[in-house]
Parts: C-alpha cells; sequence; structure tokens
C-alpha cells in the first residue's frame, strides 16, 4: 500500500533543509560536544591547521590541541596524556622542528627549556665588590647593555661599606633615573634588588647605569652586580 507523505510533513522537511543549507553557507558550527575522536582544521586546499581532541604525541595517546605551519611542521602542541598518571604538556617548536619552550612535566613547574644562564661570582668579589667610590654624588659603577625584551629590569647587587660608611646605589639611563635610591648600611655586606622600568622601543639596546654615592663616613662604599634580568610589569 503506497503512503503519501502530508503537505504538513513535506513543508517541514523543506524547511529543515533550508535551514541546514543557511548553516552551511555561513560557516559556522554552534554547541557541537566533541566526546571522542578528533577535529581537523584544514585551509581550502587541504593544508592541516589545527588538530583537536585525540591524537599521538611522540607514541603516546593524547588529548589536546596541536597547530601545524602550511609547510606540514608542528607550531605549537598542548595535551594530556590518556589513562593513569596522565599529566599535561606544551611545548612550541622552530621550522626545524625542534622545541624552543617547553614545560617541565617531571617537576610539575617552570620550564623545561629553554636552558637559562645564570651568572657565576668569584666567591672574593662576593666578600670584597672590586667597584668602589667615595663620592658624595652619584657615580657609575657598572654598565649594563641591556636588549629591552621586557618592560622592566632586575638587578640584584652586592653591596659593601664599613663600619662607618653608608651609601645609596640606583639605576639611571641616560639621566633617567629608573629605580630610585636603595640605601646600603653602615658595616653592610649584602644583596640589594633594585627594578625599573626600562624606556625605548622593544628590542633597543638601552644603558643601564649602576651608580653608588657615599651618604656618610669616610670609607667606600663597593659595588658587584650580580644578576640583571628582563622580567614582566
Amino acid at each position: 500500500m503506497t503512503t503519501t507523505r502530508q503537505p504538513e510533513t513535506l513543508l517541514s522537511r523543506i524547511r529543515d533543509l533550508e535551514r541546514q543549507i543557511r548553516e552551511l553557507r555561513r560557516g559556522t558550527l554552534s554547541n557541537a560536544t566533541i566526546s571522542q575522536g578528533g577535529l581537523e582544521v584544514r585551509t581550502p586546499d587541504g593544508f592541516l591547521i589545527a588538530r583537536i581532541g585525540e591524537f599521538d604525541a611522540w607514541g603516546t595517546p593524547a588529548t589536546g590541541m596541536e597547530i601545524y605551519r602550511r609547510s606540514g611542521g608542528l607550531q605549537a602542541r598542548f595535551f594530556d596524556t590518556t589513562g593513569a598518571g596522565g599529566g599535561g604538556y606544551w611545548a612550541l617548536f622552530d621550522e626545524a622542528g625542534e622545541i624552543l619552550a617547553s614545560e617541565d612535566t617531571v617537576s610539575g613547574s617552570g620550564l623545561a627549556t629553554p636552558y637559562i644562564d645564570t651568572h657565576p661570582t668569584p666567591y672574593s668579589r662576593v666578600l670584597t665588590p672590586p667597584e668602589s667610590t667615595t663620592n658624595g654624588t652619584f657615580t657609575p659603577l657598572w654598565r649594563i647593555h641591556h636588549r629591552r625584551q621586557h618592560p622592566r629590569i632586575f638587578v640584584r647587587v652586592i653591596a659593601k661599606t664599613d663600619g662607618s660608611t653608608s651609601g645609596e646605589v640606583r639605576l639611571n639611563v641616560d639621566g633617567t633615573i629608573i629605580a630610585a635610591p636603595i640605601t646600603i648600611p653602615v658595616a653592610a655586606n649584602g644583596y640589594y634588588d633594585l627594578h625599573g622600568n626600562v624606556p625605548g622601543a622593544l628590542r633597543s639596546i638601552q644603558h643601564v647605569d649602576v651608580e653608588a654615592r657615599r651618604t656618610a663616613g669616610a670609607g667606600t662604599v663597593a659595588v658587584e652586580v650580580a644578576i640583571t634580568q628582563g622580567v614582566q610589569s
């Protein structure tokens, strides 16, 4: 027996098809949930841009997101490994596929790469900093040639005074005081931190002078620079 589709049913079907066509024309996807597998985003000519969901990360099943270059190489990977004991990880890659930056998943704190240099100081210079002044006006003792990648600079100095002398230390960039003077008390031999906003354009080289002066007594104010770092605001 032949069943004739009712006009209202046909009309509903047509309306539903029209709605789907409008969605496709808009190129949008809303309120979608992917509980397994994954989603790939590609350019109109087929190049992979991103993969979201499940994928293989160095032989380990993982869930997360990968971002690709047009050449096919990875730019970034963010994922959690699946199963018991899984943990998060992220890495940024250069064009050769080498990791530029990544987190340390063993400790769960800080960076794995890049390796960052630390600054050694001969212990004799910790005990007796080699650069000193007896001037009552600020005198440059150190110059830091600083490429401005961050908006601020952090400088840790070792400062020493004798039993009758006190002083001050500050940071100066071409006449602009970026770190106000800090007091070095009488009979000091310790670490002191200075912070300042670095002027100039991004990646410009700025000359940051560490200046000191004597404020009391007849001895010297001696200063050694221990650490210099660009830091965030």
